[in-house]
Formats: C-alpha cells, structure tokens, sequence
C-alpha cells in the first residue's frame, strides 16, 4: 500500500508539472547516499524504498532556487532503480523527470563496484516529453567500506559521462571525467541512527554536506555544493547557462521504509500477523538456522577429532620428554665416567712416573750395594703402582742379594704372574730351580 501510494503521487505530480526553464540537478536526489555522485555497497539497502525532496538554493530570489522529489528501491540484491523529478531554476523553468539504474557488478571482501546509467532525463517541452542527452551519464563507481569502533568510512570513487564528466552549464556530450567522495558515519545521535558527514568531487566541483537524523526514519540533509565557489553565492550578474561558477546551499529530507528484522517478523508471527513478505523472511531464517545446525555438528565433529589427536600429541609428547630426560641421565653418568676415567688415568700416570723415579733410586742403592734403602725405594714403587712387574723383580733380586731365596722366589713369581712375557725372570726361576743360582748369586742384578 505504501508503494503504490508514492506511486500514484509521484505520478501525479510528474505529469501535472509544466513549465519551462533551464535543467539543473538538485543535491540530495540522487540515488544512494551522497549528494550528487552514485555509490555503490557489497550489501542491499537496509530499507525496503526511500524518498524524500531537496532544495538547492543560489541566491535569496525565488528564481535562483531549484527543487526536486525522488525516489529509490532495490529490485533485487543487486540492482536499483533511482526516479527523480527536479525543476529548475525560476518559475518558468522546465520539469525533468529522470530516471537512474545501477547494478553492483562484483564483491571483493570490503570492495564493491557498480556500473550504471543516471540521469536519463525526460525533458518537459512545449508539446511532448524529449529525452536530454546532455545530462545522460554512463558510469562505474568504487566502493571501499572500513569498519571502525566508533565510525564507518565510506570511500567511493567512479569515473562517468555527461552530467558526471562536465559537471553543470557544460554543452559538451562525449568526454568523460572521474568523481570520488568519501562518507563518514559517526555514533552521534546513535539512537536515531548516527550522523553522518560527506565530502565529494562530482566532476564540476566540490560538495559537502551532513545528514542529520530526526527518527531512524527520517533524515535532515544539510549541505553546500561547489564550496570552493562560495564568495559567489548570490552574486547580481548571476548565469543560469552556467551553474558550476556558483555555489548553492541544499536543504533536503528523506523517509525510509526499513525491512523486517527476523526479530520482528517472528513476534509477528506470533501475534496471528504473518503476511507473504514476513513469512519469506521466517522461511529463510529457518533454512539459516538448518544449515548453521548442520555446520555447527560438523564443526563439534572435526573438534572432537582434533581433541583426540591432540591427545594422542600430548601422550607421544609426555613419552618422548621422559626418553629424553632418561638419554640426559644415561649422558651425564656417562659424562661423569669419563671424567672420573681421565681423572684416573691421569692420576694413574701420575702414580708410574713417581713409582719410576723410585725404582731409579732403588737401582742406585741396589749397586751401591745399599740392599735396605733400595727395599725401602722398591716398596715406595709398589705402593704407589702395585702392577709394575719390574719392582717385583727387582725386590726379588734384593732378597736374593740378602740372603732370603723365598722371598726372592715369590716376588719373581709375582712379577712372572703380572707380566708372563718376561724372560729375564723366567730364565732365573730356571736357574734356581736347576741348582745354578746360588753360585751366580753375586753377579744377578735385576
């Protein structure tokens, strides 16, 4: 009923308007949500259709104000349709009813592009409606959307023909020109929907503007268009045939229909209230909530799967560090056997040269004919290295030298025992055993 309602009106008004003037085109009556430039977005419109009228003034006569209504919905995902109905400058000035169509091409994360045609303008004649093709624009747009805590930036940059090359007052049909703007949502009067600032490049000139919300339905529009033109507004030699040398202040106001939230669809529902529009929403939100049901146990699934390969991990890991910490255990003994085995053997080396040096002095004593002190240098010798087999035999031949065969007889044994590759000691056990030793006696020295 709404729909149909702003039709009939809007129709209505198209054709009941007939007057002649210059063409112009109005701040705030474009399709989207700047001033004079398109827009594009990776998402649909939050409202199901938007309208409203704009205002742009140039001067404090009635002749230099321009006026306009509009209208804008999304007819899919997609695509958009843009009605506007704008009269120029003065009294007397032509109608233009213009029509604006764009569809969003691709989506890449936070970036979106949309081609498109604006301002396909019927022009109010004498007799007939005549499409104008200087104001017709062909064009591809750019949008960027950056969330933030407390904002939201919308940045848009497109390239067109006509109205969008030239900017206002130009003849010319063919060139093409570029237009970029950026939109600023802030959290001011959040609870009415946010204020949100614009700044803009159409192609002619520089325009910014503000949105100020009333409800979170309707908008206050307050901007300046071609602001660096600014000390012209209202100038006395003012020239309709070029508008983009001179500056217009732009008033406007816009009302939206939002789309039903799921929230409020069902509580429809649950009120007896469901119509074909509410019921589509609650039939996809149900598809949603299957499909999310069937992923989320999916998602337990594979869960569970890695929880129990993690354990698997964490019991491999936990063996792994006690093997390790038994390797560390096993290096260190052994480590300390190294050590304690070169501490010997050095103390072992230590131990020969000193058991050396006693024996040198033994065998000093032993020609000297000193049989005590070269026994006393032999037992320091043993003392110190008791597998020497050189000082058993040598202690031998002392206690021979002495006089005391037994004794003599077990330190050669000894030294035999130690070492069994000694001849010298054997050829004397020989000879003692053969009664051949006590008349060499005086002459055996080891």
């Amino acid at each position: 009923m709404i729909k149909r309602g702003f039709t009939i009106s809007t129709l209505i008004f198209l054709l009941t308007a007939s007057v002649t003037g210059e063409v112009t085109r109005v701040a705030f009556t474009k399709p989207g949500y700047m001033m004079k430039i398109p827009t594009s977005s990776i998402y649909r419109t939050p409202y199901i259709f938007r309208t409203g009228i704009g205002t742009e003034i140039y001067g404090t006569f009635d002749t230099l104000i321009a006026r306009g209504v509009f209208f804008e919905s999304d007819l899919s995902n997609t695509f958009k349709l843009g009605i506007t109905c704008n009269q120029g400058l003065g009294s007397d000035a032509p109608v233009e009813f213009g029509f604006h169509f764009q569809k969003r091409l691709f989506v890449y994360g936070d970036i979106g592009f949309a081609a498109g045609i604006h301002d396909l303008v019927l022009k109010q004649g004498s007799k007939e409606l005549n499409i104008d093709t200087k104001t017709l624009s062909l064009f591809g747009v750019i949008s960027n959307e950056k969330q933030f805590t407390n904002s939201s930036l919308f940045t848009y940059m497109g390239f067109g023909t006509g109205g969008l090359a030239s900017g206002f007052g130009s003849d010319s049909t063919t060139r093409a020109g570029v237009f970029a703007g950026v939109l600023l949502h802030t959290t001011i009067m959040e609870e009415k929907g946010g204020v949100d600032f614009i700044a803009e490049f159409d192609g002619g000139g520089v325009n910014a503007g503000v949105k100020l919300p009333i409800t979170k339905d309707y908008n206050l529009n307050l901007g300046v268009s071609n602001l660096v033109k600014l000390y012209n507004w209202g100038a006395e030699d003012f020239n309709t045939a070029s508008l983009r040398d001179y500056p217009g202040f732009n008033i406007g106001l816009d009302f939206r229909i939002p789309r039903i939230k799921p929230e409020t669809a069902r509580k429809r529902k649950l009120e007896g209230m469901v119509d074909e529009e509410t019921q589509m929403i609650l039939d996809m939100e149900e598809q949603f909530a299957t499909k999310l049901d069937s992923t989320l146990k999916a998602a337990d699934y594979e869960i569970a799967l890695l929880k129990d390969s993690l354990k698997i991990y964490e019991s491999e890991i936990k063996y792994l560090t006690s093997q390790i910490a038994q390797l560390r255990q096993k290096t260190a003994v052994l480590e300390d056997s190294v050590r304690s085995a070169k501490l010997a053997k050095h103390a072992m080396e230590e131990n020969i040269n000193l058991a050396l040096k006693h024996l040198s002095r033994s065998l000093r004593f032993f020609y000297q004919n000193d049989y005590r002190e070269a026994l006393q240098e032999v037992d320091a010798a043993i003392e110190l290295n008791s597998n020497l087999a050189l000082a058993y035999a040598r202690r031998g031949s002392i206690y021979y030298k002495l006089g005391d065969i037994d004794r003599a007889t077990i330190n050669w044994n000894l030294a035999l025992r130690i070492d069994p590759e000694y001849d010298d000691v054997r050829n004397i056990l020989r000879a003692l055993s053969e009664n051949r030793l006590r008349s060499a006696g005086s002459s055996q020295k080891e």
